[in-house]
């Protein structure tokens, strides 16, 4: 789900072009309807005018029952958008967002992978000791950033049969990363700083080590132990791992997908490659004091580098969702303001009707209806309506949702609960915009009524 929201002049244009070609088109219509009025007719007051109204308020209620429809439709939409962006963010993300931060070291001078590797040890070592931090840790491709290291993977003993996907998703982390990120290790162990074969190492034929999930536990080794089994890439097979630990499956790139299966290699025995510090505090991280020391000791640690893209975990998760967010606001904000526009337009027409009918319930009132009886026969008039661009509105969402179901997460197109609950709120708009020409009519004065006729 990709689009971009920042105002674009082409969306402007066209929107004020719609809406002055929806004003000229509404209006031409009025217009040359009283072009054609029969003067002598209209002065007598007499030939065309029962004609004219019930023509008149077909039209009306024909209007009504279409802005009703629309407005379950454009509701609908906005019920399956909310409740998709509910399920995302209640979605088992596999890590801990409370109280981490991360960030990113932005370096102004080049450094050797040797001697940032020995900085960043002395980094996470200076982090951890200062007030309120519980655990500091690396590790690239941040997640739900979308992007990540994929690499085909196979394990010493594993047969892969014929074009089968091998890919799996790769992370280099520092020590403490598990701990740090509240990823549940299942069985194992965490890294930690021994996991050390720095740069420049060449021995090859000592497996370097490194942790599984869940998914590619499952792939590669079914029911049986992963650990200390050996995983290689199919291009280097003289580069094997040696699996220390399974952990619980996170979200790696999106909330939207699956748990991929995923490996995960210390830092410090690969690589000195920039990464993007973690670290978890025993409360909230957010204070300005707390921030500054971030700065203060990556400044201390590494010379003329500066901290950027410093943000919660909670940031990194809410900023995934932000596309669906907007759509869930504009669905949201969109169809309030149709659900007020039906309510208008239903009690413009009960109004209406209740005008033209004076004569007709005035001769009810004095045959002796009850006011209960004029009250339900008003707002029967209404709720019959509602009824009517409540199916006709079903119709329209069950093919529109179909349109945007694949932007849908954790629900369906036709979920029977947003379609239940969205057609009941429209008829209790609609008892409501009823009952005031309802209580109108009930106050009509029989002898007046026909006085007026």
């Amino acid at each position: 789900m990709s689009f971009s929201v920042t105002p674009d002049l082409r969306v402007l244009l066209f929107t004020a072009g719609a809406a002055l070609l929806t004003g000229v088109l509404f209006g031409l219509a009025p217009a040359l309807r009283s072009s054609r009025i029969d003067l002598a007719s209209s002065l007598k007051g007499t030939a065309g005018t029962v004609a004219g109204n019930a023509s008149r308020r077909r039209l009306n209620e024909a209007l009504v029952v279409t802005q009703v429809a629309l407005s379950l439709v454009l509701l609908v939409g906005s019920g399956l958008f909310i409740r998709t962006l509910r399920n995302l963010k209640g979605v088992d993300m596999g890590f801990n967002r409370e109280n981490v931060v991360q960030f990113d070291i932005d370096f102004v001078q080049r450094i050797e992978p040797k001697q940032r590797t020995a900085l960043y040890k002395e980094l996470l070592s200076r982090l951890e000791a200062l007030p309120g931090v519980q655990a500091a840790s690396l590790y690239g491709f941040g997640l739900l950033s979308g992007n990540g290291w994929s690499d085909r993977v196979l394990t010493e003993g594993y047969v892969a049969t014929p074009g089968e996907d091998l890919t799996c998703k790769g992370m280099w982390v520092g020590p403490k990363f598990f701990e740090t990120l509240g990823i549940k290790i299942l069985s194992g162990r965490d890294f930690t700083l021994q996991d050390d074969r720095a740069a420049g190492v060449t021995n090859v034929t000592t497996p370097q080590v490194a942790v599984i999930n869940e998914a590619m536990a499952r792939r590669y080794f079914g029911d049986a132990i992963p650990l200390g089994g050996r995983f290689y890439f199919p291009g280097r097979p003289e580069r094997k791992f040696e699996i220390v630990g399974v952990v619980k499956d996170t979200k790696y790139d999106s909330l939207r997908r699956e748990s991929p299966p995923t490996f995960y290699v210390p830092f410090f025995q690969d690589s000195g490659q920039g990464m993007t510090v973690a670290v978890r505090g025993g409360g909230n991280l957010r204070g300005t004091g707390t921030m500054a020391s971030f700065q203060n000791v990556v400044s201390e640690v590494f010379a003329a580098a500066r901290v950027r893209n410093l943000k919660t975990m909670d940031d990194v998760v809410n900023a995934s969702v932000h596309q669906e967010r907007v759509v869930a606001q504009l669905g949201g904000f969109f169809s309030i303001f149709a659900l007020m526009l039906a309510c208008l337009g239903l009690y413009g027409v009960l109004s209406f009707a209740v005008v033209q009918r004076t004569r007709e319930l005035g001769v009810r009132v004095a045959l002796g209806a009850q006011k209960r009886n004029i009250l339900s026969l008003v707002v029967g008039q209404g709720v019959k309506l509602a009824l009517t661009g409540t199916a006709v509105g079903i119709a329209g969402a069950l093919v529109a949702t179909r349109l945007v179901s694949s932007l849908l997460f954790g629900v369906t197109a036709a979920d029977p609960l947003t379609f239940l609950g969205v057609s009941l709120l429209l008829l209790l708009v609609a008892v409501l915009a009823s009952w005031l020409p309802a209580g109108r009519a009930t106050k009509i004065d029989p002898m007046e009524a026909l006085r007026c006729e």
